[in-house]
């Protein structure tokens, strides 16, 4: 069964990659080199990894073409990366 439950703010999104499980990840709304993007985040022990899809103009519109793959060290990283990367308002989904 798939499950998704939206997320509305950074600090929101920061507690749910905190308690995040290995078959867990999250979908979040950005902007990368000036591009709007789908960043797929997931975890492995307490590293992060951040891929980085193109967005089409429309609402619903499925992944693109990956712009960029991130390793990140931990939560401190990751924090940092959602607060240069993350739309306003946030709009992001923990599955």
């Amino acid at each position: 069964m798939f499950y998704e439950r939206k997320i509305g703010s950074l600090r929101e999104l920061v507690d749910e990659a905190v308690s995040m499980d290995a078959d867990a990840g999250l979908r979040i709304l950005g902007r990368v080199k000036g591009k709007n993007c789908y960043v797929f985040v997931t975890r492995f022990g307490e590293q992060y990894t951040a891929m980085f899809y193109e967005r089409g103009p429309k609402r619903g519109a499925r992944p693109g073409k990956r712009l960029a793959v991130e390793e990140l060290g931990g939560i401190k990283e990751l924090e940092s990366m959602l607060k240069r990367i993350t739309t306003k308002p946030v709009t992001a989904f923990a599955y």
